[in-house]
């Protein structure tokens, strides 16, 4: 956290406030930006579905294609800008990234190989409502082309990452 309860800082403005120094190790995960938007999506839904708990104006996330546009506006309702910001803009060069669907592997690699121990499964906490082939199939092809194109530096990444046990 940067101090203000949010969680989204990058290590540049860590780096800015004095908090890390330049070579800080850093560990991130790294997601493949189509299962992102899919699963903020369908967060965004299951959510708004609670009583007491309106996130968007159902006009916001009707559909796909929708939820895209309403947070890749500068102001949105719910200030959530930072999910379509591109993942690699919230880490250095030298971080050590870990694939969100090999998260068990990599977390237990990385703390194995210092000497720790690893007691149990480690894994992300998951939407059973997201479906990416849903999301996809309402997604209209020029904003599946933008994000093909705006988060091209996160598909290498994450492509990298995930490489490493696929």
């Amino acid at each position: 956290m940067d101090g203000k309860g949010d969680v989204h800082v990058t290590f540049e403005k860590l780096l800015r406030k004095g908090l890390v120094h330049k070579n800080t190790p850093c560990v991130s995960t790294i997601r493949s930006p189509l299962h992102r938007f899919s699963s903020g999506y369908y967060f965004v839904k299951h959510m708004s579905a609670k009583s007491n708990f309106a996130f968007l104006p159902p006009t916001e996330y009707a559909n796909p294609n929708a939820y895209f546009d309403a947070i890749r506006k500068e102001k949105n309702v719910l200030g959530i800008k930072v999910l379509s910001k591109p993942q690699c803009d919230y880490f250095p060069d030298h971080a050590e990234l870990f694939n969100t669907e090999n998260l068990h592997e990599h977390v237990s690699k990385y703390i194995l190989e210092r000497g720790g121990k690893v007691d149990g499964r480690i894994e992300m906490r998951k939407n059973p409502d997201n479906k990416l082939d849903v999301f996809l199939a309402e997604l209209t092809p020029d904003r599946k082309q933008d994000i093909l194109d705006t988060y091209a530096k996160d598909f290498e990444l994450w492509e990298k990452a995930y490489a490493v046990y696929n």
